[in-house]
């Protein structure tokens, strides 16, 4: 019976084979249609990495979107600004975050960044404007033709188109021209940027007459007349139209008190010059022989 057995399962495993090369079909345990499902069943399913993929792909873009966030956060902070601006015969004194404050003559400009100020304290300032500096971390003024650097002390700053002119009161003063020049400034020195760029010191200076303004008081020695009718015009929101030269210099004050054509008065006669009163705040000046 054994050897029957295996010459039976011999010959079956031979039809197998027969149908197999002549295209017929196989006997197997599972039906046709159980196969087929079960194929079916695993094409339909989803592999199991993907869903680490779908969570590393939304880590990384919420790091992504934090970074965004806080540039954009650091950026604000940086950059917003408070702006400090004068009118023709306006002062006003301007505090600063840290109690530093700022007396600013008429039209100056004064620029500060509070939300970003324990990091780097820095202003800008166009006009003319005395620093009373608490003491801190470095205090820096950046204005057009140059930069002022002090740690705690109090000076004048005159930035006016192309005149720079710093003036140490107390403490010390590191001024920088933009082409790179420095000086450091004591009490009773005064720095100005020359066009070249160097800064030429002056040391033992009275400094009475460069912060006078803050008194209404207004002192001139030596300056060109057209320095002198730009600051009346300044302190007195007037216009005035020369056709004259600067070389003319004047030597002489007035007070804030006075009327503007008081001041013409004194002025002009001095200089051999007249003013004529064109209308409301509108002044010609022009040579007395004209």
């Amino acid at each position: 019976m054994k050897q029957n057995k295996e010459h039976i399962d011999t010959t079956a495993v031979d039809r197998q084979s027969k149908a197999f090369f002549a295209g017929g079909k196989f006997s197997w345990s599972k039906s046709e249609a159980d196969v087929w499902a079960n194929i079916e069943a695993q094409l339909d399913a989803k592999p199991q990495g993907r869903y680490l993929f779908l969570n590393f792909s939304l880590s990384k873009w919420a790091v992504a979107a934090s970074i965004i966030v806080l540039f954009s956060i650091v950026s604000f902070m940086r950059f917003y600004s408070v702006k400090i601006e004068t009118t023709a015969g306006q002062h006003l004194v301007a505090e600063l975050p840290d109690q530093s404050n700022v007396n600013l003559n008429a039209q100056s400009t004064l620029t500060y960044y509070p939300l970003w100020w324990k990091i780097n304290r820095m202003v800008k300032l166009e006009g003319e404007g005395f620093f009373q500096v608490e003491k801190g971390s470095r205090f820096t003024v950046n204005s057009a033709k140059g930069i002022t650097r002090v740690i705690g002390t109090s000076f004048n700053i005159f930035a006016r188109d192309a005149i720079y002119k710093v003036t140490c009161i107390t403490g010390s003063v590191k001024v920088k021209s933009r082409a790179g020049f420095e000086a450091i400034l004591k009490p009773g020195s005064k720095a100005e940027i020359l066009s070249n760029g160097k800064i030429n010191v002056l040391s033992g200076v009275e400094t009475y007459p460069e912060i006078s303004w803050k008194t209404n008081v207004f002192l001139f020695t030596a300056s060109p007349v057209g320095d002198v009718f730009k600051e009346i015009e300044r302190q007195y929101g007037v216009n005035i139209e020369t056709n004259i030269d600067d070389i003319s210099l004047y030597t002489g004050n007035f007070t804030k008190d006075q009327n503007v054509e008081e001041i013409l008065e004194y002025v002009c006669p001095a200089m051999g010059l007249k003013y004529i009163r064109k209308s409301t705040g509108q002044y010609l000046i022009i040579r007395e022989d004209e």
